[in-house]
């Protein structure tokens, strides 16, 4: 079972989330912090099969509920209103800080992985805060404020106009949360796993940034799964894309520290 629990932001800001602590949790525990999507939803006592996996194999899960999640009340839903890619991404990248400061992960075994908003959040992790995560894998995300826009149903263009401002009026505030124009500033392996029809988060954005992170040298892995939308629907996708995912973090979570001379 998961304990709720709060730790500081970046800026102090008491952020609640739910953390998995294995048995075996130390200071040499390699860690995850799982991003929920939405961002209006939240982490709650719910049955997630791949978080009890994570903790079955020895690593700790910290699920944070972040500004912007739903179940504490309007103000927390609203509060990342033209802050989306800095104060949720600044209360994701403190969940790493806090469990390294916890005794309860390897400061250089911490992934970062979620799905949609969760996965956009995922990058901007890793082009924000390179420094905390070993591993990074973002499902279905989108990285591009522009181009997400452009490219979305009238409904959820309305949605990106309500909460990120205008795009031509409000330029570089889209620009500098976009985490695509930032790829040389990651430092470890990423992994996106996307559906090829996805009408919400359209896969050539990340197929965009695989090719420029490869370019940079940086370990990069591609999962397009074709007949997919956002949700994949497929049972054996599903259960491939999960364990693929696990895979590619274990690479780096799972690897011996090499003995120092």
């Amino acid at each position: 079972y998961p304990e709720t629990i709060s730790y500081p932001s970046l800026d102090d800001t008491p952020i609640p989330a739910l953390i998995y602590k294995p048995r075996t949790a130390c200071p040499t525990s390699p860690a995850v912090v799982m991003i929920h999507g939405g961002p209006a939803f939240h982490f709650g006592y719910y049955w997630f099969p791949l978080i009890g996996y994570l903790a079955s194999r020895g690593w700790t899960v910290i699920a944070p509920n972040y500004r912007g999640s739903t179940g504490y009340g309007r103000d927390w839903l609203v509060s990342n209103r033209y802050e989306m890619g800095r104060l949720d991404s600044d209360d994701c990248a403190a969940a790493a800080m806090h469990l390294a400061k916890s005794g309860l992960a390897d400061p250089s075994k911490i992934a970062v992985t979620g799905r949609s908003h969760g996965g956009y959040l995922v990058m901007t992790c890793m082009t924000r805060n390179p420094e905390l995560f070993a591993v990074g894998s973002a499902v279905v995300p989108f990285l591009n404020w522009f181009t997400g826009h452009e490219n979305s149903r009238e409904d959820l263009q309305y949605w990106d106009q309500l909460n990120m401002g205008d795009p031509v009026e409000n330029h570089d505030l889209w620009y500098e949360r976009s985490p695509f124009f930032f790829l040389e500033k990651i430092q470890a392996p990423v992994q996106f796993i996307c559906g090829e029809n996805d009408p919400r988060c359209p896969p050539s954005e990340s197929i965009a940034a695989h090719k420029k992170l490869v370019e940079l040298g940086v370990k990069c892995e591609l999962l397009l799964y074709e007949d997919e939308g956002h949700g994949f629907l497929k049972l054996e996708n599903i259960i491939e894309s999960e364990n693929r995912r696990v895979e590619f973090m274990a690479e780096i979570l799972e690897k011996p520290h090499m003995p120092t001379s």
